[in-house]
Formats: C-alpha cells, structure tokens, sequence
C-alpha cells in the first residue's frame, strides 16, 4: 500500500486524522474508522508524558458504545487488581516499538506464553481477543501515545494490508498528535487557531500548496520583516537570498506537495539565518481549505542565540541553571524537546530532564505552558 498504490478509503482516513488539528473531528473520530477499514472491534489508546514517565490517560475505543463500556469495565478490573496496566505486546516488544515499528503480539510473545500472562487471562480472554497489533505514535514533543487494536480469532490473521494501513496511519496520527500538543494551550482555553498561534513564540506560518500565506503569528511576522532569506512577496511564502537558494527550496517544495499521503517534512539546504530549519506539517483536511489544496503549518527554527531572551534573565527569573536556561531558550525558537536536542548536540533524554526541572521551578505542565512563560515572564 505505497502512496501511488492508496485506497480510497485510505485516503479518507489520513483527511479524517488531519481534521482533528482544526477540529473539524477529533482524533477518536478516525480511530474509530481505522477499526473500521481493519475490521477490528475494538482497541485502546495508551498516552504517556516522555518527560514524567508516567500513563496520563487510557482511553478505550471501540466501534459500538455498548462494546465500549463492556471493555472499559474489564480494564476497570484489572487496574484495580495489578494497579498499573501493563500489556505484554508493549513490555515485550517495547524496543521495537520505540523504534518506530508496528507489532503484533505473536510477533514478540508466543501465544502459549502469552495465555499465561495475567493481562491476558484478565483482559483479553475475556474479551475474546487473540490478536492485537500495537505501535507508538510519537509527537515530536512531550506526549506520545502508544495505540493497539484487537481481534478474535474467528477474524482471521492481521494481513500484509492491514499491516501496512497501520504504518500509514501511524505515521499521520503522529503529525497530528504533534500539531495537537503545540496547540494543547488554546484547546484549554477554547481560542480559535490563529488567537492560539499568536500566542506561541515559536515563528509560525500558514499556507496552502501553492504557498499563499493564509496566517503569520507575531513571531514570524517579525521574522519575515527582518529577514533577508525569507519573504512573504506577493503573498506567497519563499526560501532563499539567491535565486538558486530560491529554486532548491520551490523544488524542494513541489516535490512535498506532489506526494498523495505525506505528513510533513523538514527544509535546511539553504541559509535562512537566523532559521536553522523550517519544519512543515499538514495541518487540517481538504474538505476545510482556505486556498488551493491542503494547508500546511510552517514553524521557523531558530538557533537559541536569536532573539531576545537572555540566558541570565531565564536564570534570575526562575531560577535555572545556565544548562537549563540554555534548553529552555532553545524551546522558545524551536517548539520541541527533538529539535531543542539536535541544535544544542545534546541527546533528547538530556533534554527533557532539563525540561522535567524547569517544569518543577515554573509551575508549569508541559512544553507549551512552559514557552508562553519563560516569554511572557509570568
């Protein structure tokens, strides 16, 4: 199922996902229909903090409410019993999962082996099941979610088809959870996109294919002034200080918008100073266009030493040590612990240890909360 070889249906499915960033749908709306095409009952979806370590939320979901409630009373009692949920598809295949791969359960745990496990004989026997595939779509930031779905045996074998709708359904619900947890302030307080991007400190930009700017938040607007690679001439988002650097980046970006099932890609072949990197993600579905074809949000990165947010400030404020107030001024620029790591050659999990520290110094809960503060200074 590679993108020339899409199903309708398929492609129903990645708009449907794409639809929960502008809330045209939630993200439950295409789980549901993913279970659908599968031919799956019924599943869960597991979300974790990456910086805490620990389960915020399980949400079971299934194709019929009365379903629904009849598997959410079975996980109910086996929490209560065994405290913390632990499905031997993610403990056992937990590396590979991590690494990006989608699993099923006699991938990793023999079934002999698995009937002997107390998840099973509590959650799954009871259910019915006897298949369940599971991956982890990852946001580039905090959040990250691990997914499974379920089958009985009457239904037969996952497929080599059923296998590869998941990885290409993976791949989207990760864009979109990266969207989602950008955006995670505004949803609380109910603004809508564009109040909530310019809200933001990263540089954030909204076009269509044909790269006509529908929205610029403060951040970029003062961006694209200053700036003499990037330019909004005409309306129309470019690239580049030399016509060459400008014809690398149209190239670049028609072969971006060419691809039926794409997610969202990263551009650094040119030199955009103070831009490090201009990271695209698709951003809602077709259906709800504002210009021609699907719109796209575009975040500029910055280097941490652009701008002015001053490390001695960060660290008098609140507090932080000169590493931290390092990270932290990087996550202003670029949105997310991935990108954070990678400019300052530090590995993510020493990243987001920094981070887990300031959370604790700034009162606050996640990356969002913590770049609108250390700007705001409040």
């Amino acid at each position: 199922m590679e993108a020339g070889q899409l199903l309708d249906e398929d492609l129903e499915l990645i708009e449907l996902a794409y639809a929960a960033t502008t809330r045209e749908a939630t993200l439950m709306d295409s789980v549901k229909r993913f279970l659908e095409l599968q031919g799956d009952p019924g599943g869960a979806m597991f979300h974790y903090d990456s910086i805490t370590g620990q389960v915020s939320d399980t949400e079971v979901v299934a194709l019929d409410s009365g379903q629904a409630i009849a598997i959410q009373e079975v996980f109910d009692s086996y929490s209560s019993d065994a405290g913390q949920i632990e499905n031997p598809l993610i403990t056992a295949g937990l590396a590979d999962l991590l690494d990006g791969k989608v699993l099923i359960n006699d991938d990793v745990l023999p079934f002999e082996e698995l009937k002997r496990t107390e998840y099973y004989r509590s959650v799954l026997e009871p259910l019915g099941v006897r298949w369940t595939m599971g991956w982890i779509a990852a946001g580039k930031g905090q959040r990250w979610m691990t997914f499974t779905s379920s089958r009985a045996r009457e239904a037969g074998e996952y497929t080599r088809e059923n296998v590869k709708r998941a990885e290409l359904y993976q791949r989207h619900m990760a864009r979109v959870i990266h969207v989602l947890e950008l955006l995670d302030h505004a949803q609380e307080t109910k603004q809508i996109f564009e109040q909530s991007a310019d809200k933001l400190p990263q540089a954030i930009v909204l076009i269509d294919d044909a790269r006509r700017i529908t929205f610029c938040n403060a951040a970029a607007r003062t961006l694209l002034h200053n700036s003499k690679a990037l330019n909004d001439r005409d309306g129309v988002f470019s690239v580049g200080r030399t016509t060459h650097e400008q014809g690398k980046f149209e190239s670049w970006w028609n072969l971006l918008v060419s691809a039926v099932a794409v997610d969202g890609a990263q551009f650094d072949d040119a030199d955009m100073a103070p831009v490090w990197q201009i990271d695209v993600s698709r951003l809602g579905s077709t259906a709800a266009k504002r210009g021609t074809g699907r719109r796209w949000m575009v975040t500029l990165k910055q280097r941490p030493d652009a701008g002015d947010t001053p490390l001695a400030y960060l660290q008098s404020q609140f507090e932080l040590t000169p590493a931290e107030a390092q990270v932290c001024a990087s996550l202003c620029k670029n949105g997310d612990a991935v990108s954070t790591a990678a400019i300052l050659n530090l590995s993510p999990n020493t990243v987001r240890s920094h981070l887990k520290s300031a959370f604790r110094k700034t009162g606050t809960k996640n990356q969002v909360e913590l770049a609108i503060k250390l700007v705001s200074g409040r």
